[in-house]
C-alpha cells in the first residue's frame, strides 16, 4: 500500500481536476494530467497510470453517453488507431525519458499551431476519419495522449459539443482498453501504475460526477476557449519540464 505522501496529494489533486475537465469537454483527462503527472511520476509510469484510469473512467462514462455517440465515425477511427498503436508501443520503448517529455509537448504545440493558422471548414471523410485515428494511436501508446488529432479535427469539422463529447470519449474507452492490450503483448510491468491507480481513482470519480453537474451550463465558446488554454498549457509545460 503506498506511502501517502504529499506527491500522492498532489497526484489526487491532478487527477480529480483533470477528470473533470474530461467530463465538461471528452477528452481533457489525458491531456491536462500528463504534464503534471510529470511533476510526480516518472514519463513512462504516467503512460501506464493513465491507461488504466482512462480505461475504468471512459468506460464508465461513454455508457452514459452511448445514445449520443457517432457509431459509423467511431469504428472507423478505431481502425486508424489499431493501425498506429504499434508504432507508439516502438516509440515508448525506446525513448529516453526526456525525449518523451519533448515528444509530448511538440506533438501538442504543433498541432495547436496548426489549428490556429488553419480556420478552414474540414469536411469529414472516412478517409481523413482513419487517418486521425492512426496519430492519435501513434500517441496513445507512446505519450498516453490521444486526443490531440481527434481533437483539431473534430473542431475544425465543426461538430456540436454533445456529439464531439461523447464519441471522443467512446473512442478513448475502447482504445484505451486495445492500447492496455498492446502493453501486455509488449510485456510491460503495470504493477507501479495498479497501485497508484487505486488510490486515484474515487477523486477521479469525484470529478467525473461534477463535471457532468456542470455540462449543460458550459457554452459553445467556452467549450472551445477551454479546448485552447488547455493544449498551450499543456504544451508549454512539458516543454520547460524537458529542459
Amino acid at each position: 500500500m503506498p506511502e501517502i505522501t504529499s506527491d500522492l496529494i498532489l497526484a489526487i489533486l491532478i487527477g480529480f481536476g483533470s477528470t473533470m475537465i474530461q467530463s465538461l469537454t471528452g477528452f481533457g483527462l489525458s491531456i491536462v494530467s500528463t504534464p503534471l503527472f510529470l511533476m510526480v511520476y516518472d514519463p513512462k509510469q504516467v503512460v501506464l497510470i493513465l491507461q488504466l484510469i482512462c480505461v475504468v473512467i471512459n468506460v464508465f462514462f461513454a455508457l452514459a453517453l452511448y445514445k449520443n455517440i457517432d457509431k459509423h465515425f467511431l469504428w472507423i477511427l478505431f481502425i486508424g488507431s489499431i493501425i498506429g498503436q504499434p508504432v507508439g508501443l516502438f516509440i515508448f520503448q525506446i525513448a529516453p525519458n526526456n525525449t518523451l517529455k519533448l515528444f509530448v509537448g511538440l506533438t501538442i504545440l504543433i498541432f495547436l499551431i496548426i489549428s490556429n493558422l488553419n480556420r478552414k471548414v474540414i469536411k469529414e471523410t472516412d478517409k481523413k476519419t482513419a487517418v486521425a485515428g492512426f496519430l492519435s494511436g501513434i500517441l496513445t501508446t507512446a505519450t498516453s495522449m490521444g486526443g490531440p488529432p481527434l481533437i483539431l479535427y473534430l473542431a475544425n469539422a465543426k461538430r456540436d459539443k454533445v456529439s464531439m463529447r461523447a464519441t471522443c470519449i467512446a473512442y478513448f474507452a475502447i482504445t484505451n482498453v486495445s492500447a492496455i492490450i498492446i502493453f501486455l503483448i509488449g510485456n510491460t510491468d503495470f504493477s507501479f501504475a495498479f497501485e497508484q491507480t487505486i488510490y486515484l481513482l474515487p477523486f477521479c470519480f469525484v470529478g467525473l460526477w461534477l463535471g457532468n453537474k456542470l455540462f449543460p451550463y458550459l457554452s459553445q465558446k467556452m467549450f472551445n476557449r477551454i479546448i485552447f488554454v488547455m493544449l498551450l498549457f499543456s504544451s508549454l509545460y512539458t516543454l520547460y519540464s524537458a529542459i
